[in-house]
């Protein structure tokens, strides 16, 4: 690593400089290198742990039962090493040389090591960081901070913290988040969501009543906080039910909805969302008694009521038998007043009345409901329609109002 030229000058002259003082110069330069890599091999499983730690402990002088705090900042859209070398770099700053053991950048977030300096300080100083990133690099910061561990916890601290991180999910906005404070879901699933509300509410018209359907559906979510990959699915299942109460001609665009779903970091953004959406819809879904038919368009909507039974309901029919007049002059009418062709609200109105009829349990077989909303002795058909409609079987569907309904008296009862 070193020259007689470090040593000597090129006329044999010694140049002030021993060979130890120069060994002893280049440790201390590499010190803070050092230093981050053997963290980052203990935190990663680079090797061995035990090994690891007590190379690290023996060279920079720390004891293993040393308290700590670990702190792990996930800036959102930070792509760039320069990036992250110069958020790392502020944290440091702001954290203090006497009060950092480590930090260091792995995948795609930073890990700081802190002395045990209390907590509110430690998230004061972690908010000064977070504000300060926004300011100067337009990143939002998500951060999570462990309780007060030991160094020789730290790889099973990073992967709580890392678990901890994914409840960010559940955050207002980008904050910092103490991992006491994080509630995660043990596995249990606790959440049974029932959606069959909040689409009515929509499909009604009922504004106030939507609004009220989508608040207790994110409330409860909430309160259980699942997985943020499952919370994820229920919103989509949630979004797609009531995305499917709207007009034919606006479903495509509605449902380009999934992927704002799905793309959303947040809870809050998917509220948000999923509340407007429902609303808009809701709005264009005014009653049909609010709605100003034409006399012809109401005769149609009265004639589909009291025949909803009849598997010969079609448009030709009751233009021919009922209404006499033109089947495609009534078509475009029906349509051009209502929002939807004749044969898809006609299937609707069946789904619907079906839904009910398995919630109330007032027919025991399925061929009986497919008989009774209009579907003859076709009782696979009616169940392919149902469950494109509602994404289950009718079976399930009875299923899970039978297991919502024994979770309700059962809380009722306690």
């Amino acid at each position: 690593m070193y020259n007689q030229k470090d040593v000597h000058s090129p006329d044999g002259a010694p140049t002030g400089k021993s060979f130890a003082k120069l060994v002893a110069a280049e440790a201390e330069r590499i010190r803070p290198m050092l230093n981050e890599q053997l963290m980052r091999e203990l935190l990663i499983g680079g090797g061995d742990t035990n090994e690891i730690l007590n190379t690290y402990c023996a060279l920079f002088e720390r004891d293993v039962r040393q308290a700590v705090r670990l702190i792990i900042l996930k800036p959102t859209g930070a792509k760039d090493l320069e990036d992250f070398f110069f958020i790392k770099n502020t944290a440091q700053q702001y954290i203090g040389e006497e009060n950092l053991i480590f930090a260091t950048v792995i995948s795609d977030f930073i890990v700081l090591a802190v002395s045990n300096d209390g907590r509110e300080k430690l998230l004061s100083v972690l908010e000064e960081i977070r504000c300060t990133v926004k300011r100067c690099y337009g990143y939002s910061l998500m951060s999570v901070c462990s309780v007060k561990t030991h160094l020789y916890d730290l790889p099973e601290t990073f992967e709580r913290l890392r678990t901890c991180l994914g409840y960010s999910f559940y955050a207002e906005n980008d904050r910092t988040l103490c991992e006491s404070d994080i509630i995660m879901n043990s596995g249990e699933m606790t959440f049974r969501p029932d959606y069959s509300a909040a689409e009515q509410a929509v499909r009604s018209g009922d504004a106030e009543k939507t609004k009220q359907c989508v608040e207790v559906f994110f409330k409860k979510l909430r309160k259980t906080a699942p997985l943020p990959a499952v919370a994820k699915i229920y919103c989509l299942e949630l979004y797609i039910s009531i995305a499917r109460c709207c007009g034919d001609d606006n479903l495509d665009r509605y449902m380009k909805g999934v992927v704002e779903v799905q793309e959303a970091k947040t809870l809050s953004e998917i509220q948000s969302y999923i509340s407007e959406k429902s609303l808009e819809i809701a709005e264009s879904n005014v009653s049909e008694t609010k709605k100003v038919y034409s006399s012809l368009v109401r005769d149609t909507i009265n004639s589909i009521n009291n025949n909803i039974e009849n598997e010969n309901l079609s448009l030709r029919w009751l233009a021919g038998t009922i209404l006499f007049t033109n089947v495609d002059y009534l078509g475009k009418l029906f349509k051009k007043e209502t929002g939807k062709n004749f044969s898809h609200y006609v299937m609707e109105k069946r789904m619907e009345m079906a839904k009910e009829l398995l919630r109330e349990g007032r027919k025991d077989r399925i061929y009986e409901i497919a008989e009774t909303v209009g579907y003859g002795s076709n009782s696979q058909y009616f169940s392919q329609v149902f469950k494109k409609y509602t994404g289950v079987s009718p079976l399930e569907y009875r299923e899970r109002v039978h297991a919502q309904n024994e979770k309700n008296q059962k809380a009722n009862n306690s």
